[in-house]
């Protein structure tokens, strides 16, 4: 089995629409990941199971760090000292980034060794408080924070964000 990682993002022109794509994709991986536990609670460990879950293991793994990555080193410095109410949302994402990241080395432990993988009840619990974080996370960042950014940068500012994005990927744009 070949795994290969595919971004989320494709276009780097608008750094908003990288973060976007990203959360996208971690909703939905987050769905196939609750689903990919029922069928191990269920069913139990097959051949298959164990390839989705290194698949998932190895998404996540890259997925999780460069979206971190982009807010960081991509977005958070555009926008610093803009405003209390920016700063301090930038504050929160960024304790939630080590929680996500905490839940996510819990996670990682039993599901990028599913050969190993005997206790499923743990597993369901660990995912589902990784889940639960990182959806929670991702709806705050879409409701609350990009409507407030996307209100103080302009279009060039958001092309170069882009591109520094692109830059951590060691991509030309």
């Amino acid at each position: 089995m070949e795994i290969r990682f595919i971004d989320p993002a494709t276009d780097f022109s608008n750094g908003l629409e990288v973060i976007r794509a990203y959360h996208r994709n971690l909703l939905a991986k987050g769905q196939e990941l609750l689903s990919l536990v029922e069928d191990l609670a269920t069913g139990g460990m097959t051949k298959e199971l164990a390839e989705q879950c290194i698949a998932i293991h190895c998404h996540y793994a890259r997925t999780t760090i460069l979206h971190h990555q982009d807010e960081e080193q991509g977005l958070f410095p555009v926008i610093i000292r803009k405003s209390p109410l920016i700063d301090g949302m930038i504050e929160r994402l960024a304790i939630d980034h080590g929680e996500i990241e905490e839940a996510w080395e819990e996670v990682s432990e039993l599901l990028g060794k599913p050969e190993q993988l005997t206790d499923v009840e743990t597993l369901k619990q660990r995912v589902g408080i990784f889940e639960k974080l990182l959806r929670e996370h991702l709806t705050r960042e879409d409701e609350d924070f990009l409507p407030q950014i996307e209100l103080l940068l302009d279009s060039e500012q958001l092309r170069k964000m882009g591109g520094r994005m692109a830059k951590l990927r060691k991509l030309s744009v």
